[in-house]
């Protein structure tokens, strides 16, 4: 019989972990445990909709949209209702599945579950992503550590229409998939679920382009063949991309569709001084101990002279914070630039000298070990399910009741 301090050595070893990830089944079935532990510290708030009987006023933008979705959205500019005229893929949804037609709150609360549901197919197909490079004990530490922060997160803690989960699924499944077309469509799906997903595509871009020249990518220069750039799937990336921006203008032109910017809107580049003097901590708590991550990789390809790649995801990074500071929800933008941080991971894969299963076991102990903060005017800690009995005994009574 096996020793308890041998079953805890062979759990570090990964022998444990490798079997948790040793096929499609275990996959999916590793991924439905951790969804539920995400549940378990992430209170769903969206359940007490059930029991809003002024949903059509108080969200009156997204019924609006869901009836008609080409008609320019009633709403104060500086709120989240204001800037939605251009985000069809969630209210067209819930048009095709009849949700919001009604009003109700037992009515729109399935789109919410949808989303939930898709934290499932999520950490399913990231570690199918992560497993193609990387072994299945450091995928599964990665995992843990991302389902523990705010993108994992979000998945639950959404009541006020935002479906930022949908555009963070859509993004992960264009960098999984190798087919062009499914490609095309998911990153499409991304970007008309939310504008922040179009700057996100810059990551993606470059995370395709890595995949196709073994992570050994030097210089753009070696891709002045159009003819020759056109035939690899990273170039989908800025069809979509370009695809986005011309339908856009001919939807702002056509139908009046606007999305507010400037004094006043809540979306402008003055805030960002003022919100990184008193919100610095955002970019910290929006992926906590995957920065660790992040800047190793930067450091390995500092020690391999690797410049072009230093500048490309610095930039992006860059880019990303900037923007994510010039609106109040700090973490809600910043997390779309999840796709840099697996592409760090493989980064340190391909170049890694040592062993860093250590490494890899910090970053998750961090990411679990430190309540969740939710940044948007100021950090507020995202409540846990399993401490939330009062908020819940409601939904119980009501669920046991009908």
């Amino acid at each position: 019989m096996q020793k308890p301090d041998d079953t805890a050595k062979d759990f570090f070893k990964g022998s444990y972990l490798t079997q948790c990830l040793s096929s499609d089944r275990r996959i999916f079935a590793t991924s439905v445990i951790i969804s539920f532990l995400v549940l378990l510290f992430t209170y769903p708030r969206y359940l007490e909709l059930i029991f809003d009987g002024n949903l059509t006023t108080n969200y009156a933008y997204f019924f609006d949209k869901v009836k008609a979705p080409l008609e320019t959205v009633r709403g104060d500019q500086e709120t989240h209702g204001g800037k939605i005229d251009f985000r069809f893929t969630v209210p067209l949804l819930s048009k095709l599945l009849g949700i919001g037609d009604s009003g109700s709150g037992r009515n729109v609360i399935l789109i919410y579950l949808i989303q939930s549901a898709l934290l499932v197919p999520f950490l399913f197909f990231l570690m199918k992503l992560l497993l193609r490079r990387l072994a299945s004990g450091t995928v599964l530490y990665f995992v843990m550590g991302i389902s523990s922060i705010y993108l994992g997160k979000a998945f639950f803690w959404d009541y006020d229409f935002w479906f930022d989960a949908f555009a963070y699924f859509f993004l992960l499944l264009g960098m999984y998939l190798k087919n062009r077309i499914g490609i095309f469509l998911t990153l499409t799906l991304a970007c008309w679920t939310d504008e922040r997903a179009v700057i996100a595509l810059a990551a993606v871009y470059l995370f395709h382009l890595l995949s196709e020249t073994d992570f050994e990518l030097q210089s753009f220069w070696q891709f002045r063949d159009i003819k020759d750039w056109l035939s690899r799937r990273s170039s989908i990336v800025l069809v979509v991309g370009a695809g986005y921006l011309v339908v856009r203008l001919f939807l702002s032109n056509r139908y009046g569709l606007r999305t507010p910017v400037g004094h006043g809107s809540g979306a402008e580049l003055a805030l960002i001084p003022y919100q990184l003097k008193h919100r610095l901590s955002g970019i910290y708590l929006t992926f906590e101990g995957l920065w660790l991550l992040f800047i190793a990789a930067i450091g390995l390809l500092a020690k391999r002279g690797n410049l072009v790649l230093i500048v490309s995801m610095v930039s992006i990074i860059v880019v990303q914070t900037l923007v994510s500071y010039a609106v109040y929800d700090i973490s809600r933008s910043l997390t779309y630039a999840f796709p840099l941080m697996i592409t760090a991971v493989l980064i340190i894969n391909k170049y890694k000298t040592a062993d860093l299963k250590y490494l890899y076991m910090g970053v998750m102990a961090l990411c679990i070990l430190m309540p969740t903060q939710y940044v948007i005017f100021y950090p507020r800690q995202i409540p846990w399910t399993i401490l939330s009995y009062e908020e819940l005994k409601p939904v119980i009574s009501f669920l046991l009741l009908r």
